[in-house]
């Protein structure tokens, strides 16, 4: 009986260090992968920065190239040397001293190039090859880019621009090595071709069979980097030995106690094995996440339309879950959480989708609903399950639930739009009582009336100067001066009190009054500008611009007339934007950019890093700054993998000219971290909170004062 007991214990400590070391390994890979892409995009951005100037200057010489390189590069970029090819024959080479051979190289006539070049011509876009020898020595990677004049699809090729980048140093900036904590590490897939490449960096070991690996995405193409310990993921004899003799003891003490701690640590390995699913997996229920949930709903779709089937999402959201954490606690919380998730899984069945979207919210994919008669019985039975008893700290505890219900294809035919529309059925029954269930058909003429109602009270509130903006600085690191303010608006409602944005800001957005929001707060800001110079203030007012306000060219006159009606410099402003105004390539949304940018009006980015994050697009339409959301901020010292993040985008941000802010900061350590990153910009509450103007102007005064004495 010891020695079954103590077989049992090793055999689940030993998958539980293998678990453990698994994971830790893949940790690491994630993040060689986003240094490693980091560098690599740092590095291709002075091409493509590079190929905009031959754009506006095709004629540039070699002076030129040898003033734009000297800006451009940097201690941290790792370009050997970058040559200019018009008409694909090398004209220019920088550094021009030791690469003079290089001049006249036509590469139409070069076997070993011509190759990589026709590439890039084919796909325009940027082509790494190698790593390779060079004739000169070394290895290098060679990034090729080509430049066509115009952005039609029949522009003429102006030629190629080609870079050799010193691949060694590339990785050593990315962290790399052979061994990299005590773990083989290996690259393949030379010129882009991935997994059925050549090896070419470290251990071919590393790609064995328990390899942990991970694509590293390029321009075009990807390499695949693989790591494993020497010995494979064994655990060693020693340890094995130390083991035996703790097992040996503790089962002559515990006896019978034995397989009770065989069940605790096969529960610590499920708890590793959940770890490594994170990314699809909630960690608190086990359910699919939203991202996953997502992919999965569009298979289903795919699925479905093939053979024509019907179905039905169900978006639930427990009523007076807030209510729960405040008087029973987080951990009441958590349990609830888990028992609901529980309750909805037992009620699908196996061919349904279950998840959790975040938050007290969760949702039901339930298949072969032919109509809304059998999807009010579905929902009928799933309200009469949740309405029982749940077992919270011994006591039973019950809630209820809102449901809003889409059906598939009448209310949606993608993820987006069932989502939504289940999403916004879910709060008409919030509305409605709670503790019950609405189709999305049903009450949307009772929803539009409310959000009429409350689009009026709009613009009522603007006649009647209800509303009034605070001012929240935003701090120079580097120079420890506050030079900018973000405009945040606030209503103070005669019979609701202060208003936040969030409650009124999407109704303004869908029924259009977000416009007339918008004309108000820059006219105010104009105003309080006034107030500030006076004041003896030196700083730039940053404002919130929504999508919609840009759809007409006309938005462009709204403004410069209000700059112009209020006396102030256009050059005092920058709009606060979403990454997908740049998504949609809309003509009269470009030229409104184009127009407020030659008057001085500066961009930034808001929430950076929560959508679409697409270099491309800050290269094609510059902007000024990115303001990295508040949520990567918030676990900055805890969380290794925002860090990494929060670093990459200070990085690419450095690499573009475009400078950083970053939001949510709140602690000291959160502000020495970005220090040393390089940001260029704070904002959050450890510098102060959003305040009237007068209040403001104090702040600003105090500032300056302690500034002077120093």
């Amino acid at each position: 009986m010891v020695l079954s007991i103590s077989a049992l214990f090793i055999q689940s400590e030993v998958e539980r260090l293998k678990g453990e070391a698994l994971f830790r390994a893949a940790s690491q890979v994630g993040i060689i992968r986003a240094r490693l892409e980091g560098e690599i995009n740092a590095n291709l951005a002075v091409l493509k920065a590079l190929k905009a100037e031959v754009i506006i200057n095709p004629e540039m010489g070699q002076y030129r190239l040898d003033e734009l390189m000297e800006a451009l590069l940097s201690e941290e970029l790792h370009i050997r040397h970058v040559a200019l090819a018009p008409d694909l024959t090398v004209k220019y080479v920088y550094p021009l001293a030791g690469n003079e051979k290089a001049i006249g190289l036509n590469y139409t006539a070069n076997k070993d190039q011509v190759r990589s070049v026709l590439d890039a011509i084919q796909l325009n876009n940027t082509v790494l090859s190698g790593p390779l020898q060079l004739v000169q020595g070394g290895e290098a990677l060679i990034a090729r880019l080509p430049v066509y004049l115009g952005n039609q699809i029949d522009s003429p090729l102006w030629g190629i621009i080609s870079a050799v980048l010193d691949y060694q140093k590339l990785l050593e900036a990315a962290g790399l090595s052979e061994k990299h904590y005590g773990l083989l590490l290996g690259i393949r897939g030379k010129d882009g071709s991935g997994s059925n490449g050549a090896f070419f960096y470290g251990s071919e070991q590393a790609f064995g069979k328990e390899a942990v690996m991970t694509n590293i995405s390029l321009p075009h193409g990807e390499w695949q980097l693989a790591v494993l310990p020497e010995n494979g993921w064994s655990v060693s004899t020693k340890r094995i030995y130390i083991l035996w003799a703790s097992a040996f003891f503790l089962a002559i003490i515990m006896g019978a106690a034995g397989y009770f701690l065989r069940l605790v640590y096969q529960q610590k390995v499920q708890a590793v094995t959940i770890a490594n699913y994170r990314a699809n997996f909630d960690a608190l229920t086990g359910l699919p996440n939203r991202f996953y949930f997502s992919q999965r709903l569009k298979s289903l779709l795919k699925e479905v339309r093939r053979e024509r089937l019907d179905f039905a999402i169900f978006f639930i959201d427990i009523d007076h879950f807030k209510q729960v954490n405040d008087s029973l606690g987080h951990s009441a919380g958590d349990e609830l959480l888990i028992e609901f998730a529980l309750r909805l899984q037992h009620s699908a069945r196996d061919s349904d989708i279950v998840a959790r979207l975040g938050g007290d919210e969760f949702v039901i994919v339930l298949r072969n609903v032919q109509d809304v008669i059998q999807a009010d019985l579905l929902a009928e039975k799933l309200q009469s399950s949740i309405q029982q008893p749940f077992n919270i700290g011994e006591h039973p505890f019950s809630v209820t639930a809102s449901i809003g219900i889409a059906m598939y294809p009448v209310d949606g035919e993608d993820v987006t739009s069932l989502l939504l529309h289940s999403d916004q059925a879910m709060y008409t029954a919030k509305r409605a009582g709670r503790n019950s269930h609405f189709f999305f058909n049903e009450g949307m003429r009772e929803e539009a009336e409310q959000h009429l109602q409350v689009h009026n009270d709009i613009l009522r509130g603007l006649n009647a100067d209800e509303f009034e903006l605070h001012y929240q600085p935003i701090l120079n690191i580097r120079t420890n001066q506050i030079e900018k303010c973000e405009a945040l608006i606030r209503w103070m409602h005669p019979d609701k009190g202060w208003v936040m944005p969030d409650a009124f800001i999407p109704i303004a957005e869908r029924t259009g009054a977000i416009v007339s929001i918008g004309n108000w707060v820059l006219q105010q800001a104009c105003k309080d500008m006034r107030v500030l110079l006076d004041a003896d203030i030196d700083v730039k007012i940053s404002v919130n611009r929504s999508v919609s306000e840009f759809h007409s060219e006309k938005a462009y006159e709204t403004w410069k007339n209000i700059f112009k009606a209020n006396g102030v410099d256009s050059h005092r402003f920058i709009f606060e934007i979403t990454e997908s105004l740049f998504m949609d390539q809309n003509s009269a949304r470009v030229n409104v950019i184009s127009s407020l940018r030659d008057i001085g009006v500066q961009f930034a980015i808001d929430d950076f890093g929560t959508g679409y994050s697409a270099i491309n697009y800050l290269r094609t339409y510059p902007v000024d700054y990115l303001k990295i959301d508040k949520s990567f901020i918030q676990d900055l010292l805890i969380d290794e993998q925002d860090k990494t993040l929060v670093e990459v985008i200070i990085k690419m941000g450095r690499a573009l000219g475009i400078l950083v802010i970053a939001e949510g900061v709140e602690e000291p350590g959160q502000l020495e971290v970005l220090q040393q990153f390089g940001c260029d910009y704070i904002q959050g509450y450890w510098l102060s909170k959003p305040q009237p103007l007068s209040h403001t102007v104090s702040i600003c005064h105090e500032h300056m004062n302690k500034q002077s004495a120093l």
